[in-house]
């Protein structure tokens, strides 16, 4: 029997769009397009030490706008490194108070500061969710197995009462060999099929 459902952040709950930032970076750096994308990705593991909170705000600023080339003041790289968020959500605020009157419900996702900042104070449907696992304040990212027993010790149910849903398919299988029944999300419309044929109940 399900007992605890986690839900991923990113392209579960709140949806984005990387390109966004990505044109923004191409008109206030001097780089060509694939060097950005470069850095973002691999530039001194800048951006997964930044998630598994290695780094202060501050620090990630000076570290991305020195390997980028930027000259903007703190608050306008915070602004640009958020505008990737697009204002609706993927799931709705009905199916998660439905979820959470069943379920214990929470949430595991690969994200930093300055992204949970913004989500927590503009996106208030974060706000159903009564626990949180973060990777910046965990200090451990998926798929590593660290962070699915860190979850499971914080769900307080044995690993197969829990249900997990995430938009990345390594991430499912890394949470699967924990023990944990995991889904890759794609719509609010498959999760409810999804959890219909193991016979977890959404309604």
């Amino acid at each position: 029997m399900i007992k605890a459902i986690y839900l991923d952040l990113g392209k579960v709950i709140i949806d984005y769009d990387q390109t966004i930032p990505l044109e923004s970076l191409k008109k206030l750096s001097d780089l060509p397009l694939n060097e950005i994308k470069q850095i973002l990705v691999e530039k001194d593991d800048t951006m997964l030490r930044f998630d598994r909170g290695e780094l202060s705000r501050i620090d990630f600023y000076k570290t991305m706008c020195r390997h980028l080339g930027l000259d903007i003041s703190r608050d306008e790289f915070e602004k640009l490194w958020n505008s990737l968020f697009l204002p609706d959500p993927l799931m709705s605020e009905k199916l998660l108070l439905k979820l959470k009157r069943r379920y214990r419900l929470l949430m595991l996702s690969n994200t930093n500061e300055i992204h949970f900042k913004f989500i927590w104070e503009n996106f208030k449907i974060v706000h159903h969710i009564e626990d949180r696992l973060l990777s910046f304040e965990l200090g451990c990212l998926k798929p590593n197995a660290s962070i699915y027993r860190k979850a499971i010790d914080r769900a307080g149910v044995l690993p197969g009462e829990i249900l997990f849903f995430d938009d990345k398919p390594e991430n499912v299988e890394a949470a699967r060999k924990a023990g944990i029944h995991a889904i890759r999300f794609e719509s609010e419309v498959q999760l409810k099929l999804a959890m219909s044929e193991i016979g977890a109940a959404v309604e």
